[in-house]
Formats: structure tokens, C-alpha cells, sequence
């Protein structure tokens, strides 16, 4: 049995850039970014406004605001101020989702749809909050709220696929996403998460069809990127794996577990160095020379997984025990060889790279 195998990182979140939070199409980006975040991979931008683009629905309500924000009960000359109107809700529920404050943002629309509950565009903000609140049964109520309202919104659909695809109804997930696609084929999002969701029943050139048409839509979109590398590495198609992968980065997503991923597919091509300095990107240098210990095991050759093993106990001798099992599944691997061959005078040390 080999040790601690390393694993692809598929992405689902979203790394758009800054947004005005006024439209209705940009708020469903940020809420994408936001959503996805708690969907148990990793992979997600945070979410961030500059103060510059913070606004306020009128001046008379900005002491609630900074009130709210400070967490300090109202003010008498706060309370005194007239009940606001939905438009004043929404707007204030947006400046405060501008700043980051989810669950201020939340009361707000809660408030507006309390006044008048066929506020289309707000059901819709809130449905993607409390999705990305890990609530997706009770955002699948709002989405379906809202397409009870317009069953031609497309992006309801989309969020509504994403609701179903956190509570684990594949079945649900896919007839979402594929009516929204059905109303709008520009929703590259949606061409992910089918391409996700084929992965994930090992139908991977079903998935690298998805990726590929969102990536035709999106073409630099580093989630992506990655998903389609991922989808080539589990059909073996290493190479194309590789190039995938240096794509994504080259597209601005720096993360680690992208890193990790080139670090696997250059390792399969027999490219350790390389995979090695891929490996450092996504972890430290101990942990990066117990991976290509695995990646040298896993490709037979155990001598050399010993030398990176033991580097890696030297670097670190908090890792020691993790990377000391590994050294021991190297040397019985060695020992295996040995008898296999009848190899009977004295082996010296290989290096790691």
C-alpha cells in the first residue's frame, strides 16, 4: 500500500475582480465568489470592496449605518429616524454587503421582502447569502420564490443548481444548471459545474467538453483552467495536464493548491525537479520532498524516494514521523527489488534530484 497519496484540488470558486454593486448581474459575481467558498473545496478569493465605492442610501440613514456597523445600540436621534422604504432597505443591505457585513446585509433584504415580498432582485441577493451562509436548503427556497416569480431568470436557475449541488442532489443540480444554460448560454459558471459534476461520476472527457466551453466564454478564467487540467490528469493525458495547469497561473490564480496540481502532473512525466519546485509553490520544502518521495515510489523508484524522505527529516524534524513511515515503505521497496533481481553487492545512495 503506498503512503499518504497526494490528491488533484478541483476549484469551484470564482476570482472575478472588483464590481459595482449596483447591477443586479455584477451582485451575482460577488455572490458566486462568496457562495462558493463554503462548498468543501478550496480555491475562493475573499470578499473585499474599497471604501471609496461605499454609498449609502440616503444621508439621513447613514448614523443607523455606522451605528450597526460599530455594534452599539441605536442612538435616541438614530430611533427617531422615519421607517425606511424597501428601496432604502435594499440600498442600505447593499452598502453593507459592499463592506463585507453578511449578516447586516441579510436583515436588510429580510426587511425589504417583510414590505413587500415581490421584490424580485432582492430575493435573489438573499438566496445567494444565505447559500453562501451554508444554508442551502433555505436558499433553495428563495430561488425557487423567485423563479416562481420569473421562470426566465436565468441566473436564479444557476444559483438554484448551486443549491442542490451543496446539498448533495446531483440529480436536481443538473437539470438546474442545464435550464439555465437553456435561457442563456453565456453562463460559463453553470458549463463548470457540469463539468464538475461529470468529474465527479469519472466521465472526464464529458467534463473537459464543459470546461473547454466555458473557457470559450471566459477564456482566462483560472478556476477553470484548473478543472480542465484536473480532468486531463484523470484521463492521463499528463502533458496536456501540465500545460493546463501553467495556464491557470499564468492567468493570475496563485494558489497553492493549483501548485500542487502541476507539482502531480510533472512528476507522472518524470520531470522531478521541476515537480519539486512546483511542490514548493504549494507547500514548504519538507513537505515539498516527501511529495516527490511519494511521486518517486509511486513510479518505482524507491532509492531515490528514500534519499527525498530522509531530506525531508532533516529539514523538519516536526515531520518526522509522517515522512519516517514513508521511508519505511521506500526501504521495503528497496529490500522487494533487491530479492526480485538476486542484486547482491552492496547498493549505494541515489539522490533524491
Amino acid at each position: 500500500m503506498l503512503p499518504d497519496r497526494m490528491v488533484l484540488e478541483l476549484l469551484k470558486g470564482d476570482h472575478s475582480g472588483k464590481v459595482n454593486i449596483m447591477e443586479l448581474a455584477n451582485v451575482s459575481k460577488i455572490l458566486v465568489v462568496m457562495a462558493l467558498s463554503g462548498m468543501g473545496l478550496a480555491g475562493c478569493e475573499s470578499f473585499s470592496m474599497s471604501p471609496q465605492k461605499f454609498s449609502t442610501p440616503d444621508v439621513h440613514y447613514q448614523q443607523v449605518l455606522e451605528e450597526q456597523k460599530a455594534g452599539v445600540e441605536l442612538s435616541e436621534a438614530a430611533k427617531k429616524i422615519p421607517d425606511m422604504t424597501v428601496e432604502e432597505h435594499v440600498k442600505l443591505g447593499d452598502a453593507h454587503l459592499q463592506r463585507g457585513r453578511l449578516s447586516m446585509a441579510t436583515v436588510q433584504y429580510l426587511q425589504a421582502l417583510e414590505k413587500d415580498s415581490t421584490h424580485i432582485a432582492t430575493r435573489y441577493k438573499l438566496a445567494m447569502l444565505l447559500l453562501k451562509n451554508g444554508k442551502p436548503d433555505a436558499s433553495r427556497k428563495q430561488f425557487q420564490k423567485v423563479l416562481e416569480q420569473d421562470d426566465q431568470f436565468a441566473l436564479a436557475h444557476e444559483g438554484l443548481g448551486q443549491a442542490y449541488l451543496v446539498s448533495g442532489d446531483h440529480v436536481g443540480a443538473d437539470q438546474a444548471f442545464r435550464k439555465a444554460l437553456s435561457l442563456d448560454q453565456k453562463l460559463w459558471r453553470s458549463h463548470n459545474y457540469l463539468g464538475i459534476m461529470a468529474d465527479r461520476r469519472h466521465l472526464h472527457l464529458s467534463a473537459i467538453a464543459a470546461y473547454k466551453t466555458a473557457l470559450a466564454i471566459q477564456p482566462r478564467e483560472g478556476m477553470v483552467l484548473n478543472n480542465l487540467g484536473m480532468a486531463h490528469y484523470m484521463n492521463r493525458h499528463y502533458h496536456q495536464a501540465a500545460k493546463t495547469f501553467y495556464q491557470a497561473m499564468q492567468a493570475g490564480l496563485d494558489s497553492p493548491k493549483v501548485a500542487n496540481n502541476l507539482g502531480l502532473a510533472l512528476a507522472k512525466l518524470g520531470r522531478f525537479p521541476q515537480a519539486f519546485d512546483a511542490f514548493k509553490k504549494s507547500t514548504n520544502q519538507a513537505k515539498a520532498y516527501n511529495n516527490v518521495g511519494i511521486a518517486l515510489l509511486e513510479a518505482g523508484q524507491p532509492r531515490r524516494a528514500m534519499s527525498c524522505f530522509e531530506k525531508a527529516i532533516d529539514l523538519q524534524p516536526m515531520f518526522y514521523e509522517k515522512a519516517n513511515e514513508n521511508l519505511t515503505h521506500a526501504k521495503r521497496a528497496v529490500r522487494e527489488q533487491i530479492q526480485k533481481h538476486n542484486v547482491r553487492k552492496k547498493q549505494t545512495q541515489v539522490a533524491c534530484l
